[in-house]
């Protein structure tokens, strides 16, 4: 994605750098300290079009790092199914499915009337094909359906996002969330309906209660995303990381399964001088692993510093300790 792809179809145009900025810095502080006018910004073209030129820009890597952990075999899957992207905004995980070369028809439920018609205006000035939108949808074909809540289900809350999946009745559900303690909450509550009728593809092992259901503790991942040259200059005069993203990634499906892997990184903690100290998800329990860095060679231990929540790995536990698990990694995803 590079801004001159974006901006000839703003629904607003700058005119200039510094206004944009600004728009940028304004946005910014709604999201993070006006939270009770949050959606002011949605009746605004210009802060519409600020939206779309810095977190749409930089939230559609998201999608491909996304589904490197996912199991092997299913994006095959989804390329068949009609795409729906809820919550849609500008259309921004509708443009990043649609440059991964997937989805037969696409269609984005959008509330805001605005967001609509940014959305509708980027994709008939980047694409000659049909776009579907509304503020819900009923479907006349038997397509299957894959429906992505794209920082959405935050938004709208538990309730609401279970009865979008009620009424469109999915085969298959992803989320990418904020990887928020807040948030963490809803995602339990969606999850405990979705495991009646779905499979869980990502990130549990099984699926069983949660084990950090009712404690202080959540379940995210981080992503390292790269962006093009003209968007990472955008995100430094902005002073705002978009680089490495911190999210709640859950994903189901009705009739894909997959074997799960049976241990999941959910927390990094900071390296000591003699070991690489993680909090790991084994078939469901949480505990504290140490690799130790008098068994790796200079590169090993260099590339385990790298490795974000969100990772599959397989151990071999060398010693029981009184508050951890000492391991040899037998495998780590990259």
């Amino acid at each position: 994605m590079k801004l001159s792809d974006l901006t000839p179809h703003l629904i607003y145009q700058f005119n200039s750098e510094h206004e944009l900025l600004a728009a940028i810095e304004e946005i910014s502080q709604k999201f993070t300290v006006n939270r009770d006018k949050i959606g002011d910004y949605l009746k605004d073209p210009r802060l519409v079009s600020a939206y779309t030129v810095f977190y749409l820009s930089t939230n559609v890597p998201k999608l491909q790092e996304v589904f490197k952990w996912m199991p092997e075999g299913w994006m095959e899957e989804l390329k068949n199914c009609d795409f729906i992207d809820l919550g849609a905004g500008p259309g921004t995980f509708s443009l990043a499915w649609k440059s991964m070369g997937a989805g037969r028809d696409f269609y984005q439920i959008e509330l805001s009337s605005l967001m609509k018609e940014q959305g509708k205006k980027i994709w008939e000035g980047l694409y000659q094909e049909k776009l579907f939108q509304g503020s819900r949808w009923e479907w006349s074909n038997s397509n299957p359906k894959f429906l992505l809540f794209g920082h959405s289900a935050n938004e709208m809350g538990a309730d609401v996002a279970l009865d979008y999946i009620k009424k469109i009745n999915p085969d298959h559900v992803l989320f990418i969330e904020p990887g928020t303690k807040d948030f963490f909450p809803k995602m339990l509550k969606i999850r405990n309906e979705l495991l009646k009728d779905y499979n869980v593809l990502y990130p549990c092992p099984l699926p069983e209660k949660c084990p950090m259901e009712n404690t202080d503790n959540w379940c995210h991942q981080f992503i390292q995303v790269k962006h093009d040259l003209e968007i990472e200059r955008l995100t430094q005069m902005a002073r705002k990381d978009r680089k490495l993203l911190p999210l709640t990634v859950q994903a189901f499906s009705r009739t894909f399964q997959a074997k799960n892997p049976q241990e999941r990184l959910v927390r990094v903690f900071p390296e000591t001088k003699f070991s690489h100290e993680w909090e790991v998800c084994h078939k469901n329990v949480l505990s504290r692993y140490q690799v130790m860095k008098r068994d790796l060679s200079k590169q090993e231990s260099k590339d385990l510093s790298e490795v974000l929540a969100g990772a599959s790995i397989e151990t071999e536990v060398i010693k029981e300790l009184d508050q951890s698990k000492r391991v040899k990694l037998l495998k780590v995803q990259k």
